[in-house]
């Protein structure tokens, strides 16, 4: 398939993991026919965030992050971007929403959907602010399409 235009291209490299996550122009999506969901899904286990799903990503499309505890410890997801962005995060009945939300926790065999809008290209770094091994970061890297 041809690109035109630009092209961003996401990168998230997780501890002891990584992959490669690509964000494409709206026009581009609706040609190929891809779903219009951008979700993202961590699994939380064994002390590691684990990617199991991931589909393309739009920019100024809302993504859904969807991170599911299997530990059997209580983990946290935070990052010193989380306060700018404007945020809906959703689990076992309760929801917030706005900016300045610095961090979350997931308690054992739960699950959190957090909603966001990827506006720019940058840095996201993240982790478990309660066991500090446990670390990740999102990359928005715009790269020109071929």
């Amino acid at each position: 398939m041809r690109l035109y235009g630009r092209l961003l291209c996401a990168t998230i490299s997780l501890w002891m993991s990584g992959f490669d996550l690509v964000v494409h122009p709206a026009a581009e999506i609706a040609a190929a026919g891809i779903p219009d969901e951008q979700r993202l899904e961590v699994l939380i286990r064994n002390y590691d965030f684990e990617i199991v799903h991931r589909s393309p990503v739009v920019l100024g499309g809302e993504t859904v992050i969807i991170l599911r505890n299997q530990d059997i410890v209580r983990h946290g997801f935070t990052s010193p971007a989380l306060p700018q962005l404007y945020l809906r995060v959703e689990g076992e009945g309760i929801g917030s929403y706005g900016k300045g939300i610095e961090g979350l926790y997931i308690e054992p065999g739960k699950t959190l959907v957090i909603r966001l809008v990827v506006e720019h290209s940058g840095r996201l770094a993240f982790h478990c602010d309660l066991h500090p091994e446990m670390k990740g970061e999102l990359l928005l890297l715009d790269v020109p399409a071929a």
